[in-house]
């Protein structure tokens, strides 16, 4: 150790961290305090926030991973070990574990080496790029992840571990000129700065130098080795960080430190009865060893020069002196000999104490608690504390004790044998519809008037010395079809469905394609025709007015704990619209879990009953029911509002009770299963119905439902709508509402296709118990579970497992959730009875096995039970063998594929997609569709539906711009290709002015000054906005005359115009026979005549 300073070794127990802070709280020591495992470790800094402000304790986590594992460090872990290094002069409280003791570290010099910059300080691209590279920093088309930097001309982007966002920073005349926080998701900027700072970007050094050391030690290590055989050296040395390459970061180090040395100024707390721990972990990554050393294109550095070795750990433990702070003042509480209620007269006659219970936001706790503790006082902070009973959200899970003149106790331990028994008291987005489907090299597409074929990416092709760039598709034959970007629309994505075995492309010259085109069209007219049929009948219903006045929603809405999402605010006022209509509601809210639908239904439901109309809740399962009625009752806590549950676990008297009450309008909200719907309800005052998770009911069930009351409004939820309600969303026979912000600090979950192994299965497990988490494993086949128990628990006899399924009475189910819950059961072994009404944070690793058993929408709900917290959520998707039928392959290609957060939707999409149209229409009517691809048809279903809408039969006009010169985005402005055509398609999709000079900002935001080969492009756009929807078709100019073509439909103001300009100056402007008003104008120069038009069309149009 660089230095001596006092170490206290010490016993950590449930009295620890008040101990910690009596010996510390004068004298701002910076300590450093090791337990056993992560779980003990957030526990300690809980309760040390009970004490301390948050900024002055941190964990340094564990990486997470498993010695000699596959996988990575997450992304989440790597920042908060930076931050903390690079903070480590602060004087705080740092927690670790044991784990972190084994780890080789650079020394603490690579932590603190930086460079800082300032705004207008001299620096060019070329020495910036450099400094980059010698901190560890790889050059990529767009930043995604950290460690990453790009260039685009005079920008650069940089995503360093120290900052929560990454920098953009703006180089012009070798000057800073621009620093901005950027989102790593939408690419745009948030937040101007005027410095930065800059560390190392990872642990491994991939500039020359840094691979040189890596590549002469590898060498050096495995001498019987060949490194071309080993995946995880060739792509480091390629400059790739490759999953799992952790496995050799001591190669990277010249100089190599330990956890001891790291934070060698600080004081150490380290119980030694940790020693056994040490022991055991050690043990550990020998076995992990023995294990993983078996693959020859994978070799292994050995355990004593891949770690610490556990002698110097114990060494080090041993020489710290015994300090241990008195703990006279600490007795534990006695409540023994008390049965539950008498413990609860207890606290409340404990008046002259301050009593603070601890609740980790359960609600059903904190039911019983407002119930039986009605007088306790709701604090936030210990300091807040009244005498008498308090109460304080804090995720503690082991109680605490008596500590002079305050208890603390978790009432977790007090209460948990009463009943819980609910209360008797009164308690822009229709954009998404169409998916930004981007094209990579070699998939299927459509072109409208062409054909199926094979896209080839971009190329730039010169006609009369004109450079621009074509999207280039590969026909029947070889034959190859440039298409200028300006008709990227014209391009759809093909999917190939289950009934598709060959696909063959289509040829340029022959007419098999519009034949089939033509039939298409045809069915979609029908289709059209259709959907208008049903929805002029619904038109006819009329529905009840809901209104609410502002002050009375404002309260409600005030009682709301967080910020609602500009999705929110928008699907309400989308709602408020609708609803406040005769012509009953039909609306959809999409949003994955946790996204804020329940809020929204809340406030809907809370509209309708300020209306004095009742409410019906509708949910596919008890579970969900059971988990509603709960939300229900906390979020209406505070309003006179009646809410009661109607399911199975109801009973036959209380149902009776709760369908009279319903009936007789005294109960405002029912929450229950489709049951509902039989059991003698009275819909006669029903004003609204919200059908949650909606896509697991099946037609007959949602028929049902509109049978009994048509005039109702109807609210569906859904994170993953059926086929069938797309194909109604796409059509515009249900309004579309889509909530896709995701909750603050939620990070995607990482998911993974393997082949199932016991061995996989435990290293999942393994992974999530070590980081202090939970596992769920689901098997779907009853009959496996307990042979899937027994064979877990010979491989970790150590861990606790529980079963859950249908087949279970409801007394031991409530029983093991509880536990699992409560965490006192490490891994659930489950069916789908966990896909809905489970909220566990604690539970992070999901194991799905046989996962091609399952559709795409369950297998995106059931990894929705995991990654609900800021920790790292895994979901391993479990196959038998590789050979899967051509839809299950497709299936989890896609949920891999879609993992982002808010993919549900899309999800949906790309089920509808790979099902084909006989999901939509039916098999028999399904042919038309999959010849065309179900995207191009959608958009032929959407135009037959504006026909019919307009009355208007005239051809969809397209406009076309052409001024002769360059327009297009050149790969040195924006080097990525998919960027690039993504790029094309916002200016080509731009409906209004707004929404193309919010693109052109975008661009200019992250690329720099706009070059004038794109800004011709926009222009471009600009003028296609012009005459879009004018009747003028194309605009066509060149040096000596520039033409507009007219379209029979053009605007009679507009053909008006035209006519008194020829009238007026018959020498410049005429009409031709073609129909082309044409205009005279010698311009050699493109800009000038673009700025002439421009002017000119504003003036007709």
């Amino acid at each position: 150790m660089a230095k001596t300073n006092d170490q206290i070794c010490a016993t950590i127990d449930h009295r620890f961290a008040h101990q910690l802070f009596v010996a510390n709280k004068d004298k701002d020591n910076a300590l450093c305090v090791i337990v056993e495992n992560a779980k003990e470790a957030k526990l300690l800094k809980n309760e040390l926030n009970l004490y301390l402000d948050a900024t002055k304790v941190d964990y340094f986590p564990e990486n997470e991973i498993l010695p000699y594992d596959h996988f990575s460090v997450p992304e989440s872990i790597v920042k908060e070990r930076f931050k903390i290094l690079n903070s480590i002069d602060n004087n705080k409280i740092i927690i670790s574990t044991v784990k972190n003791l084994f780890e080789v570290y650079p020394k603490i010099d690579f932590f603190k080496s930086r460079k800082n910059f300032n705004l207008g300080n001299k620096l060019s691209i070329e020495s910036f790029e450099a400094i980059l590279k010698s901190l560890n920093y790889l050059k990529v088309n767009k930043i995604d992840s950290l460690n990453q930097y790009s260039l685009r001309g005079g920008i650069v982007d940089v995503y360093s571990p120290i900052y929560s966002n990454p920098l953009r920073i703006e180089i012009f005349d070798d000057s800073i000129e621009s620093i901005r926080l950027f989102d790593v998701d939408t690419q745009l900027s948030i937040q101007k700065i005027t410095e930065f700072n800059l560390s190392k970007g990872s642990i491994s050094s991939l500039d020359e130098s840094g691979l040189k050391v890596f590549k002469d030690a590898w060498r050096e290590y495995f001498q019987d080795y060949d490194e071309r055989d080993c995946e995880i050296f060739q792509k480091l040395n390629n400059k790739e960080l490759a999953e799992g390459s952790e496995i050799y970061h001591p190669l990277f180090f010249q100089s190599k430190s330990n956890f001891f040395e790291l934070f060698s100024d600080y004081k150490f707390i380290i119980n030694k009865e940790l020693s056994s721990s040490i022991k055991s972990y050690s043990r550990f990554i020998q076995q992990r060893f023995n294990d993983e050393n078996i693959d020859i294109k994978r070799p292994l550095i050995k355990p004593d020069e891949m770690f610490i070795k556990s002698s110097f750990i114990e060494n080090k433990v041993n020489e710290m002196p015994l300090f241990c702070d008195s703990l006279s003042e600490y007795s534990d509480f006695k409540y023994k000999d008390f049965d539950d209620f008498s413990r609860i007269e207890v606290f409340n006659n404990l008046k002259e104490k301050k009593i603070i219970l601890m609740t980790s936001i359960t609600s059903e706790y904190e039911i019983i608690l407002k119930k039986y503790l009605p007088n306790i006082n709701e604090i936030n902070f210990r300091h807040e504390a009244k005498l008498g009973l308090n109460i304080m959200l804090n995720p503690i899970i082991r109680p605490l004790i008596n500590i002079k003149n305050a208890e603390y106790i978790a009432h977790r331990e007090y209460f948990l044998n009463i009943n819980i028994e609910a209360s008797d008291e009164h308690i822009e987005t229709n954009k998404y519809i169409e998916k930004d489907i981007m094209f990579k090299t070699g998939d299927l597409v459509v072109h409208e008037e062409y054909g199926l074929g094979r896209y080839d990416g971009l190329e730039i092709v010169t006609t009369n010395e004109i450079p621009n760039e074509y999207i280039k598709i590969i026909y029947s034959g070889n034959e190859s079809l440039y298409v200028p970007l300006r008709s990227v629309e014209l391009i759809t994505k093909f999917h190939k469905t289950d009934i598709q075995t060959n696909i063959n492309y289509d040829s340029l010259s022959s007419n098999k394609w519009l034949n089939n085109k033509n039939k298409a069209a045809k069915r979609a007219y029908d289709h059209a025709a259709e959907i208008l049929d049903i929805e002029s009948r619904r038109q006819a219903s009329t529905s009840s007015v809901l209104r609410i006045d502002d002050k009375s929603f404002e309260e409600f809405n005030k009682d709301f704990p967080y910020i609602e999402t500009p999705d929110q605010v928008e699907a309400i006022n989308s709602i408020k619209k609708d609803i406040s209509l005769i012509k009953p509601m039909n609306r959809v809210l999409c949003g994955d879990v946790g996204f804020g639908k329940t809020e929204v239904a809340m406030r809907s439901a809370y509209i309708a009953i300020h209306s004095n109309k009742q409410v019906i809740i509708l949910c596919p399962s008890t579970v969900l029911s059971d988990q509603h009625y709960e939300s229900f009752l906390n979020r209406y806590k505070n309003f006179p509002v009646n809410i009661k549950l109607l399911n199975r676990h109801s009973g036959s008297k209380n149902k009776a009770s709760i369908v009279s009450s319903f009936n007789n309008n005294e109960i405002d909200i029912l929450i229950g299963t489709h049951a509902l719907f039989t059991s003698g309800i009275d819909f006669s005052n029903l004003g609204l119905l919200i059908v949650d998770e909606e896509h697991k009911f099946g037609i007959k069930q949602k028929d049902l439902i509109k049978s009994k009351q048509e005039n109702i409004h109807i609210l569906y939820l859904s994170a993953t709508p059926i086929p069938r309600t797309m194909n109604f969303i796409f059509s515009g026979l249900k309004e579309f509402s889509f909530l896709h912000s995701p909750p603050v600090n939620r990070i995607s979950i990482k998911s993974f296709l393997k082949i199932h192994t016991n061995q996989l299965i435990k290293e999942a497990i393994t992974r999530e118990i070590s980081r202090g988490g939970q596992c769920f494993i689901v098997q779907n086949d009853i009959s496996k579970i307990e042979n899937l128990k027994n064979e877990i628990n010979k491989l970790l006899p150590e861990i606790i497992i529980g079963i859950a399924h249908g087949q279970i009475n409801k007394t031991d189910i409530s029983k093991v959730m509880t536990g699992f819950d409560i965490g006192e059961v490490d891994v659930l072994i489950c069916t789908t009875i966990v896909e809905m009404g489970l909220d566990i944070p604690n539970a992070n690793t999901i194991v799905i096995i046989d996962a091609q058993n399952f559709g795409l929408s369950q297998l995106h709900q059931l990894r929705g039970r995991v990654g609900r917290s800021s920790s790292q959520g895994y979901c391993y998707f479990l196959i038998p063998t590789p050979d899967l039928s051509k839809i299950a392959k497709e299936r989890l290609d896609s949920i891999i594929r879609l993992s982002a957060l808010g993919s549900g939707f899309f999800i949906a999409q790309e089920d509808l997609e790979i099902r084909g149209g006989g999901e939509m229409l039916g098999d028999k009517q399904s042919g038309h569709i999959n010849t065309v691809g179900i995207n191009l048809y959608l958009s032929m279903l959407k135009s037959a539906l504006n026909k019919f809408k307009s009355n208007n039969e005239k051809e969809l006009i397209r406009t076309e711009v052409n001024f002769y010169d360059s327009s297009y985005i050149s790969d040195t402005y924006l080097p990525s290709a998919l960027e690039r055509l993504k790029i094309y398609k916002s200016i080509n999709s731009a409906e209004n002015l707004e929404e193309l000079n919010k693109v052109k900002a975008n661009l200019e935001d992250r690329c720099g000054s706009i070059p004038e080969e794109t800004l011709n492009l926009i222009n471009n756009a600009e003028i296609g906005l012009l005459i879009n929807s004018r009747g003028i078709k194309k605009v066509s100019s060149n040096e000596n005359k520039t033409s507009l073509l007219l379209s029979p439909s053009i605007k009679k103001y507009v053909f008006d115009n035209i006519l008194t300009l020829i009238t007026n100056e018959p020498n410049i402007y005429s009409i031709n026979k073609d129909n082309k008003f044409i205009i005279d104008m010698i311009e050699p120069v493109p800009a000038n005549r673009r700025r002439i038009i421009s002017k000119l069309l504003n003036d007709i149009i």
